[in-house]
């Protein structure tokens, strides 16, 4: 006697179908969760392979859905679809929004030029050296964006070619640095200072990166480097720059590499490794002591470090 079909128990072939669904709501769930830290804290180029991989994935995942339930259970097939639109557009489109910020940043930096640089020394009563630079930037640029312009931070080496992605890490990896101590809120340029296309004169005052804070006669240095003098330059005397410009929706136009030119042409520090290494050191906390600083009497808000306050 001839088998007849294999009989298909419908119920079971249900609830697998159920089941599935849930576990379609599930992931959709767990994309949207993933994807709240970054709403939250920013997003920018770091993110756009993580959300480019989870917007394929999740297109995937709906298609096979679809191709398995589009016979004969369309309805089931498009709510498990539905489920995962809303995941799958929002990281698409973020995705989209990051390639489109990118391109529109680099076109961005192509249009900015250093025009001239002015560098003038900086001094502290009591210290002989130079303890940094006070730099005037001219640039030439058609950025015409609201955001922050960060302070760059200038590095000696061999042939150092920083970017901006290298802003926030490039004095743990290559030593101390030139920039604006990190507590000197008053230095920050305002928020429109490249929202007109033109000429634009900054204006900033450099002290080794070991120095955190400068407020009037007190000085606060970095606690990982307030017992040891901080290391001199690595070999090479030539000039880099990490120096970038952050608007809203993640544009980060990176402005590191007009700068770094335009530093090795005209900065007095370009090829001279010994005054580059006397103005790291003259920040030291020996240096410091015997100009007179003395630990301060008592701390203010806000301060971080190990301050020394030179008396009146």
């Amino acid at each position: 006697m001839t088998p007849g079909p294999p009989v298909i128990d419908r119920g079971r072939v249900g609830a697998l179908r159920v089941i599935g669904g849930a576990v379609l709501g599930l992931v959709a769930l767990a994309a949207l969760a993933l994807l709240l830290p970054s709403l939250k804290e920013g997003y920018g180029r770091e993110e756009l392979g993580q959300f480019a991989a989870i917007a394929i994935g999740l297109a995937v995942l709906a298609a096979g859905w679809w191709l398995l339930n589009r016979e004969g259970h369309r309805g089931a097939a498009a709510t498990g679809v539905a489920l995962l639109a809303v995941p799958l557009l929002i990281y698409a489109g973020l995705a989209a929004q990051i390639a489109v910020n990118g391109w529109r940043a680099r076109r961005l930096a192509r249009t900015v030029r250093v025009a001239a640089i002015r560098q003038t020394d900086l001094r502290w009563p009591g210290i002989a050296e130079p303890v940094g630079v006070r730099v005037e930037i001219e640039l030439d640029q058609a950025v015409g964006l609201v955001g922050n312009l960060f302070a760059p931070k200038v590095v000696m080496g061999v042939d150092p070619r920083p970017t901006a992605d290298d802003y926030f890490s490039i004095q743990y990896r290559e030593g101390p640095v030139l920039t604006v101590p990190l507590l000197d809120l008053e230095a920050q340029p305002p928020r429109d200072v490249l929202a007109r296309p033109g000429p634009t004169r900054l204006v900033y005052d450099l002290l080794p990166s070991t120095v955190s804070r400068r407020d009037g006669e007190m000085v606060c240095l970095e606690t990982a480097f307030a017992e040891a003098s901080p290391r001199a330059s690595r070999q090479g005397s030539h000039l880099g720059a990490s120096w970038l410009f952050a608007a809203p929706g993640g544009i980060i136009v990176d402005l590191s590499a007009p700068l770094t030119d335009a530093l090795r042409r005209m900065s007095a520090l370009e090829g001279r490794p010994a005054a580059w290494d006397a103005m790291m050191r003259a920040v030291s906390p020996d240096r410091l002591s015997l100009a007179g600083y003395q630990p301060c009497a008592s701390s203010r808000p806000g301060v971080r470090g190990r301050c020394v306050c030179r008396p009146a």
